[in-house]
């Protein structure tokens, strides 16, 4: 051609090196210096290889000019023919007559010359390029020296793309570790871990196919439970025995396995139709399996299918898939210990109902009295109505005993029973207690809660001292009472709720009602069925059934050897009034049996009761401002000189705190143990005199 100057081998070179700088892509680069490397020499055919280091052969990624077949049909082993040689000495050869070489080895007919150079980075020999022509001579010194150096120069940034490549896909894995971890940190339903799992790992790392099986001991085989590019139908088949197939075998060896294609391995059984999923590139398709274990304990197998890239590293993806398989192990035991926990809590849950159950059922409410009785037959009849029940009588009488005896007694009896003191809280408090509060409805309300109503949802809730309610309460009680429905302090919106109410008091809602502090329409409402607990002292045949019941109770709480009690002190506790009922006579029983160092509780035990009855302190027959005159004597002997003398130093504390005990307790008695109206009369606030009780141990 007239005019054509040939270019220079530096321009040659210096147009390469641009060109193969501006790519990003092996692939690429690879096809880019074959195609120069051809029209350099001018010639029509030629092929990159690269060594693969695992059996030392030589693949052919990329040709020119020959049949496609060539690919997977030549396989060269390195030392073998004169590209194979080249690749074991790292030295250029020119053989511009083949026929006459004994090391050529023919793949293609009319190919008469070869030139083959190394391609060699940080002194180790990566590739051949090899080219090819029809005609003898083709080859000079000049042109091997320039393919030599433009194959060293893609050697150096193919080499570096690899190193690139491994870089971005080590972010890859590690930014989806992080969102695998958080999944697992985020929610503890396995199915939901799963499939955020598989979902993750095919949208990061391009997975083809993934999936999770787990082992079921039942039934002995593994299952598959989760999976991505599955239909549903593909899924029911994932079912293997152990040791059966790649999976199996992962699963019965606990050991990980790398699978570079899945049409060469006889051990892959296809049994999802992965093969013909694959049906373009079959061989190309890898298959990677980590099992699910422990040191000690192997539960399943996760795995994946990719198409095979030639610059990925297989063995940094098995190693993150053996993170991702320990990741989804520990998630698995987490929910075990949990399902176990749930279990155990179930457990204990029934044993506790039943244990409640058979503490308040009939037979455990102790007494043979003719009114005890009665008060049986008639927690028989109510227990499973829906009426609710105003339980009334003494301070002491068992009156929240009753309550739960009718509770657990009742269809309710597994569903909450809820328990709140009316008088133990704050007036301004109390309505918060029981119906809730929104956020930010008062000052402090720095979280929705939920009343005690609304806890007792579809069970029973019991309100003790319901006299002590202020009269706005009332209403909002009596709304609930009418309407089935609660509404939380600062909100808008009402709530149904089905709750059975059980009311008890030692006052008098009628006395309370006609001082207009008791309104008479929540009284009629709570008192649909009306218990009465009668008094210990009207039942005195049931006092020596009760004194056995709390030896035996408190012997066996505080490991003692405490068998019985004598005639004296048997004598002694028969002839008390118990104006505290039954929970005085119990304090007294725990007081004796804790202190006493006997086999059998004598009459020094109860030196209390010897003294309250000695000096008529019993809240029965004495009271302070009543009869004066008929309690002088008693007082003159308690505070008699030898008396006082051995008080030395605390004679104004015991007196004036007997004169003020025995002034609560006539108060008590006068108004029905109402403390509002006690507090009142003694010119007190109430929170002075449950302070008082308390500090001078009054029993009531």
């Amino acid at each position: 051609m007239s005019g054509y100057i040939k270019p220079s081998p530096l321009r040659h070179i210096q147009e390469v090196a641009t060109a193969m700088n501006s790519t990003l892509d092996p692939d690429r680069l690879l096809d880019l210096i074959l195609e120069r490397c051809i029209q350099i020499c001018e010639v029509g055919s030629g092929s990159l290889m690269l060594i693969s280091r695992g059996d030392e052969v030589l693949d052919i990624v990329t040709f020119r000019g020959m049949n496609p077949s060539v690919r997977t049909k030549v396989k060269l082993r390195v030392g073998e023919g004169i590209t194979g040689i080249v690749a074991a000495s790292g030295e250029g050869m020119i053989v511009n007559d083949v026929t006459q070489n004994p090391h050529y080895i023919s793949i293609k007919d009319d190919i008469l010359s070869e030139l083959a150079v190394p391609m060699i980075v940080e002194d180790e020999v990566i590739g051949v390029i090899s080219l090819d022509s029809s005609r003898k001579q083709a080859f000079s010194e000049e042109y091997l020296e320039l393919v030599s150096t433009l194959a060293n120069m893609a050697a150096q940034i193919f080499k570096n793309l690899q190193t690139f490549r491994q870089l971005e896909q080590k972010n890859k894995i590690q930014q989806v570790l992080i969102d695998i971890s958080r999944t697992v940190t985020s929610t503890l339903v396995l199915q939901e871990i799963f499939d955020d799992v598989m979902d993750r790992l095919d949208k990061s790392l391009n997975l083809e196919r993934g999936s999770i099986v787990l082992f079921d001991s039942e039934k002995n085989i593994l299952k598959l439970s989760a999976a991505s590019g599955l239909t549903a139908e593909e899924m029911e088949k994932g079912v293997y025995l152990p040791g059966e197939g790649v999976t199996g075998k992962v699963y019965e060896s606990g050991e990980a396995v790398i699978v570079e294609s899945i049409v060469s391995d006889e051990n892959f059984l296809n049994r999802l139709g992965n093969a013909s999923h694959f049906k373009n590139n079959p061989e190309n398709v890898s298959f990677l399996a980590a099992p699910i274990k422990s040191d000690t304990d192997v539960l399943g197998v996760v795995s994946v299918f990719f198409v095979h890239k030639k610059y990925v590293d297989l063995k940094t993806y098995l190693d993150f898939l053996q993170v991702v398989a320990s990741v989804i192990y520990q998630a698995i035991r987490i929910q075990k210990l949990i399902d176990e926990e749930k279990r155990e809590i179930s457990r204990e849950n029934i044993l506790l109902k039943r244990e409640l159950k058979n503490k308040y059922k009939f037979g455990s409410l102790i007494g043979k009295s003719k009114s005890m009785e009665k008060l049986f037959e008639m927690i028989q009849l109510v227990s499973d109505s829906r009426a609710s029940i105003l339980i009334t009588g003494e301070s002491g009488t068992g009156k929240e005993m009753i309550a739960s005896a009718i509770h657990y007694n009742s269809s309710r009896g597994d569903k909450p029973f809820i328990k709140i003191n009316c008088a133990a809280i704050p007036e301004n408090l109390l309505e918060s207690e029981l119906f809730g509060h929104k956020k930010g409805s008062f000052t402090g309300a720095v979280a929705d809660k939920k009343g005690k109503f609304e806890m007792a949802d579809t069970g029973t809730i019991f309100l003790d001292e319901i006299g002590e309610m202020d009269l706005n309460l009332q209403s909002k009680l009596l709304r609930v009472l009418q309407e089935k429905e609660i509404e939380a302090v600062g909100s808008v919106k009402p709530k149904k709720i089905d709750v059975r109410i059980i009311a008890a008091t030692n006052a008098d809602l009628e006395e309370l009602i006609s001082q207009k502090l008791f309104r008479a329409d929540l009284y009629y409402r709570l008192n649909v069925v009306n218990m009465l607990t009668p008094p210990l002292r009207e039942r005195p045949e049931d006092i020596p059934l009760l004194i056995n019941h709390f030896i035996t109770k408190y012997t066996s709480e505080n490991v003692k050897k405490i068998k019985g009690i004598t005639r004296e002190a048997h004598k002694l506790l028969m002839s008390y009034s118990w104006p505290g009922n039954v929970r005085e006579l119990e304090n007294v029983i725990e007081r004796a049996v804790v202190l006493s160092q006997l086999e059998m509780l004598d009459i020094q035990d109860f030196s209390e009761i010897s003294g309250r009855i000695l000096y008529g302190d019993e809240g029965e027959d004495v009271e302070v401002g009543v009869d004066p005159e008929a309690s002088s004597e008693v007082a003159s002997s308690k505070f008699s000189p030898a008396h006082l003398d051995a008080l030395d130093g605390r004679a104004m504390e015991v007196v004036v705190g007997e004169v003020e005990a025995r002034l609560i307790k006539y108060a008590m008695k006068k108004f029905k143990y109402t403390k509002t109206r006690v507090a009142k009369f003694l010119g007190i606030n109430r929170n002075t005199l449950d302070k008082k009780i308390k500090d001078l141990k009054i029993d009531y």
